[in-house]
C-alpha cells in the first residue's frame, strides 16, 4: 500500500512576481527502451509548475496556494521558465547542489523501474524487444532532517507532451531518434540501467 501523505514542509522557490516563496514541482520525462534489461533514459530539460500564491498551512481551499498544476483552467496563470534559467536562479536561492538533488530523483525514478518490471505481467511491465514506453514523473521536493528529499507525486505514460515541444522545439525528434532510431545523444539524455 502506498502512502499518501500532504507535503507540509516543500522546498519552496522564490517568485517575485508571485510575492514570495510559492510551491513547485519538477516533470521528468522518462524514455524506456528495454526492460530485460532495464535500460531507460531522462530527458535532461525537466519542465516546471508553480503554485501562484506564495506557500503556507493555511487556506486549503486556495488552489493557487497548494497545486502548482496552472495550464488547465481558465482563469490561471501559468508561469513558464526554461529549466536552465530554473538552475541560475535556484543557485542564487539555495546552496544545495542541484546535481546532487537531481542524482536523488534519477536514482528514486531507477527504483521505481526496477520494481515495475520486476514481476511478469499482468503485474509487471512485459519485456518485448520491440516495445518502447515515454513516461513522466512530476516530482515535489520536501524538506527533511536537514536534506532535500525528492517526492513522486505521480507517473503518467504517454503524458501531454504540448509544453515540450513548446519550451524545447527539437524535444520530440530527440525522443522518436532514441526512442526508433537508438540514437543516444548524452548531450540531451542521461541513461540508467
Amino acid at each position: 500500500k502506498i502512502a499518501q501523505k500532504y507535503i507540509e514542509n516543500p522546498v519552496l522557490f522564490n517568485r517575485p512576481d508571485a510575492g514570495g516563496k510559492v510551491k513547485f514541482d519538477v516533470r521528468y520525462v522518462i524514455l524506456l527502451t528495454s526492460v530485460k534489461p532495464l535500460v531507460a533514459h531522462i530527458y535532461k530539460n525537466f519542465f516546471l509548475r508553480f503554485s501562484n500564491v506564495p506557500f503556507s498551512m493555511s487556506d486549503f481551499d486556495v488552489y493557487e496556494k497548494h497545486f502548482t498544476v496552472m495550464n488547465y483552467g481558465d482563469n490561471l496563470v501559468l508561469k513558464h521558465i526554461k529549466c536552465a534559467d530554473f538552475l541560475t536562479q535556484w543557485h542564487e536561492q539555495y546552496e544545495h547542489r542541484w546535481d546532487k538533488i537531481e542524482a536523488d530523483i534519477c536514482e528514486m525514478l531507477k527504483e521505481l523501474f526496477e520494481n515495475a518490471v520486476m514481476e511478469e505481467p499482468p503485474k509487471g511491465i512485459a519485456h518485448n524487444p520491440q516495445s518502447r514506453g515515454l513516461y513522466a514523473a512530476d516530482i515535489m521536493l520536501s524538506h527533511e532532517n536537514d536534506k532535500i528529499q525528492p517526492k513522486l507525486l505521480e507517473i503518467n505514460f504517454v503524458p501531454d507532451m504540448k509544453r515540450a515541444c513548446e519550451y524545447y522545439n527539437d524535444c520530440y525528434n530527440d525522443i522518436f531518434k532514441l526512442l526508433f532510431l537508438g540514437q543516444d545523444n548524452i548531450e540531451v539524455f542521461k541513461r540508467f540501467a
